[in-house]
């Protein structure tokens, strides 16, 4: 593959992989908002949803969105 189609593939990939942390970290902003969490927790998974560690962080938000640790 010439070097300018790898450059716009990889971008590419970037950009979807952005837009897609994104769309989760509103997700989980407005789930965490709808269910009554603080918003300092709302703001911590906003955080640990940011690209490096978004999938990672899908499951462990899935896993743990049911259990509620300040009450």
């Amino acid at each position: 593959m010439p070097e300018s189609q790898s450059s716009v593939l990889s971008n590419l990939v970037l950009v979807v992989y952005v837009i897609i942390s994104l769309g989760a970290v509103i997700w989980v902003y407005k789930d965490t908002r709808q269910k009554g969490r603080p918003l300092s927790e709302t703001i911590g998974w906003a955080i640990f949803m940011t690209p490096p560690l978004f999938p990672l962080a899908i499951v462990t938000y899935l896993f743990f969105r049911k259990k509620n640790f300040f009450d």
